[in-house]
């Protein structure tokens, strides 16, 4: 990503993919839906931040920004692929509760695709190993917006990108949390 550029972060609380990648560029718009986790995020953001990231209180299915160069919705999920530090997460896991993120997930990316300008980067991860909330989620997107296409990132390891060039790491092969990610461009 240039560093002339903004970024919003729609899930960004707590703030440490923001800290990271406002190191680089011109901004980061931060936002957070709930106001504990936004006050979470701004101060993570006073503290170790570079005073290029603005935290706010916003919901992600009403970006509060257009036409950004790029979008980062890190989605909420299942976190499956964080269970060797969450192992109580394991007893949350329903297919009902699988379906409603689901749901939730669908409805936060079409609103980050909204918001993603001319030839904008659209970034979607997740920290599940669950196909409906990575690989399926992207691949239902791209059928339904055929202005986006995948992006695979240069220079990245091949062992840490799936065949279709996301990013997915597997707690059993890589020996870290599971994580999942997909760049998305929009042609025009």
């Amino acid at each position: 990503m240039p560093a002339g550029d903004v970024l919003a972060d729609l899930c960004a609380a707590p703030g440490g993919k923001t800290v990271s990648i406002g190191r680089g560029i011109r901004g980061v718009v931060a936002a957070d839906l709930s106001p504990r986790r936004a006050a979470r995020l701004a101060e993570n953001l006073r503290r170790a931040g570079s005073g290029r990231e603005h935290a706010i209180i916003a919901d992600a299915r009403h970006p509060p920004i257009r036409d950004a160069a790029a979008v980062l919705l890190d989605a909420p999920c299942l976190g499956t692929g964080t269970f060797a530090r969450h192992p109580d997460a394991r007893w949350r896991i329903t297919a009902d509760a699988l379906a409603a993120l689901a749901a939730d997930q669908r409805a936060l990316l079409e609103a980050a695709a909204a918001s993603v300008g001319p030839r904008g980067l659209l970034v979607y991860s997740t920290c599940s190993l669950e196909p409906e909330e990575n690989e399926q989620q992207v691949e239902a997107f791209l059928a339904r917006h055929p202005g986006f296409r995948r992006e695979p990132p240069e220079a990245f390891p091949s062992a840490l990108l799936s065949p279709a060039g996301d990013l997915a790491i597997l707690p059993q092969r890589h020996g870290m949390d599971g994580a999942y990610a997909a760049r998305l461009r929009r042609a025009s």
